[in-house]
């Protein structure tokens, strides 16, 4: 298994074993410094066990340094919302790149399925913004981005719904790194036209969408602004996956805004000129917290459906290959324990348990192909389980 405090490096498939047996599903994210990539990360975690009541599915932190930089993030937050005032800016970014590791556990033994979310410093996206030294580091983050079944482009809805003057506009595409974040889909893309059976899912999730929302304590509805802008700023992305990948044929491409947090209001934004760079422009929000100040985050769910009805579909179908190999497996290990060895050999072996040694492992070779089988049965409930879980009215998908 891959550490739990480094980026893997390159590996065969977007799906792996863990040590345990249980699969291995890598996610991706993509986007600049301070677009809340690790905030969306923070609130799947939190609200991943109350989206999922109801199912066979838990979701819970593995290892101790993700529980730690969720602790840490969530310490932040809370302080923040206790001052009643928000800045996105407080919240401490990524310094390096770290690979969150989650468990969908079915309850079952062996089934879980880890989820590796990796985070990196938003500035390496840019060659412009990384930093020295720190080539090796990216290509890494390159690698595990390309291998990932699942990519999610976190998009700041702040910065497109507050850009109100022509600088604003030409500022939003260095803002929120639309360039680079192509250039990443479409390296996805491709390989994921490599294996055109493996399912595929690219998520566009607008985050800190509290502000334009009147579903989750907001004042107004700006929700249909928000998706033109999503579809114009990100066109190309979505333009992308017809011409990238033709051949996959389980792609989809879902729209999912989110509440990060839920209780909080944009008082201001700020474009501000870049000291370093003449012409240039940076964006800064400042939000306000609503009354009593308790997180209610939003559009988690949308998210949650979207990924469990890929990753435990992708899980049911290697489950269903395992389960006939092992049964292969089993059948020529009980051949094996039954071949006719000639009078003197079949009395050696049974005098030395040779015999028996052959009968044990063909029976422990069959108690495995049955286990798999029942395991491809229990996921198989699950994705119907998960099938029957309707998106909310904000999701749109292409």
């Amino acid at each position: 298994m891959i550490p739990t405090n480094q980026a893997p490096a390159a590996a065969a498939s977007a799906a792996a074993a863990g040590e345990d047996g249980r699969l291995v599903y890598r996610i991706g994210m993509v986007g600049p410094s301070r677009v809340g990539k690790t905030s969306l990360i923070t609130a799947l975690l939190h609200d991943g066990q109350r989206l999922l009541e109801g199912t066979p599915i838990s979701m819970k932190a593995v290892g101790t340094a993700t529980q730690k930089r969720l602790s840490q993030h969530r310490r932040e937050l809370d302080g923040s919302l206790l001052a009643g005032e928000f800045d996105a800016g407080a919240l401490g970014g990524s310094q390096d790149q770290f690979t969150f590791h989650l468990l969908l556990d079915t309850g079952i033994p062996g089934t879980g399925i880890e989820l590796q979310l990796l985070d990196y410093p938003g500035g390496w996206l840019d060659p412009h913004t990384r930093p020295a030294g720190v080539d090796a580091q990216w290509e890494e983050c390159e690698r595990f981005l390309e291998q990932c079944s699942v990519l999610v482009v976190p998009v700041d809805a702040a910065v497109l719904m507050e850009a109100t003057t022509a600088s604003h506009l030409r500022a939003v595409p260095t803002v929120l790194g639309t360039p680079q974040v192509t250039d990443v889909v479409r390296s996805w893309l491709k390989r994921r036209n490599e294996r055109p059976d493996e399912p595929a899912l690219l998520l566009l999730c607008p985050v800190k969408c509290e502000s334009y929302f009147d579903d989750n304590g907001g004042r107004r509805d700006q929700s249909a602004t928000l998706l033109q802008w999503v579809r114009k700023v990100y066109r190309q992305v979505i333009e992308l996956v017809p011409n990238e990948a033709p051949d996959v044929r389980s792609m989809r491409v879902v729209y999912a805004p989110v509440d990060t947090i839920g209780c909080v209001e944009i008082l201001r934004a700020d474009w501000l000129p870049e000291p370093d760079e003449p012409g240039a422009l940076t964006f800064v929000a400042h939000y306000g917290v609503r009354p009593p100040g308790e997180r209610s985050v939003k559009g988690t769910e949308d998210i949650m459906i979207a990924l469990c009805r890929q990753l435990v579909s992708g899980r049911q179908k290697v489950e269903e290959r395992e389960a006939g190999l092992r049964r292969e497996q089993a059948d020529t290990a009980q051949t094996f324990a039954e071949r006719d060895e000639g009078f003197f050999r079949n009395i050696w072996y049974l005098v030395s348990g040779e015999r028996r040694l052959r009968a044990d492992a063909a029976r422990s070779s069959r108690e495995e192909a049955i286990q798999a089988a029942e395991r491809a049965r229990a996921l198989t409930g699950i994705v119907e389980s998960l099938a029957r879980r309707a998106h909310s009215d904000r999701v749109h998908q292409w």
